[in-house]
């Protein structure tokens, strides 16, 4: 406001904001809701910044110097929880939407990332995608596959009422 009231005393013009209502307004509320870009996301404090500067001045805030402490108090533990979220969130992606299909990691990972609320991967114990979907092969979670065309996914359904339907089912289909 001062910089702004000693440029209009020197006859500089500034900008003036959007009025309210008006399509630039509007366009700037969109932009300001739409993902952004992941470079400017801080998962600590859950907060998108929209440009280096925004997330530069974020950096120096009090709030996030005071998340920061706690996060250093405690490190393993909240980048356990951050990486178990995500996981839940891939596993249930993969399962509500593909269920026991053969799909591209790459794939089920794009629709994950849709949502503008989901964890960030680089808030995650694992450094790339092909690190998780790995762990998800060892922990049999997934069936897990690469091909030349990338790594790709299986869910592996454990759910003892699903997996009597299908086995009654088998024995149906045996049976005729």
């Amino acid at each position: 406001r001062l910089l702004s009231f000693l440029l209009q005393r020197e006859g500089v013009s500034t900008m003036p904001k959007a009025e309210k209502g008006s399509a630039k307004d509007i366009a700037n509320k969109m932009k300001a809701k739409g993902l952004q870009k992941l470079k400017f996301f801080c998962q600590m404090c859950n907060k998108q910044c929209r440009d280096e500067n925004g997330f530069k001045c974020h950096l120096t805030s009090d709030s996030h110097l005071r998340n920061m402490k706690s996060f250093c108090s405690n490190a393993t533990g909240m980048l356990d929880q951050f990486s178990a979220e995500f996981e839940k969130t891939y596993l249930d992606t993969l399962y509500r939407r593909h269920r026991t299909k053969k799909m591209s990691a790459n794939n089920v990972y794009q629709e994950v990332i849709q949502d503008k609320e989901h964890v960030h991967m680089n808030a995650t114990k694992w450094a790339t995608l092909t690190d998780f979907v790995q762990y998800l092969g060892k922990m049999g979670k997934c069936v897990v596959e690469e091909t030349e065309r990338g790594w790709y996914v299986t869910f592996i359904e454990r759910d003892p009422e699903i997996l009597a339907q299908q086995e009654n089912y088998k024995r149906r289909v045996e049976a005729e």
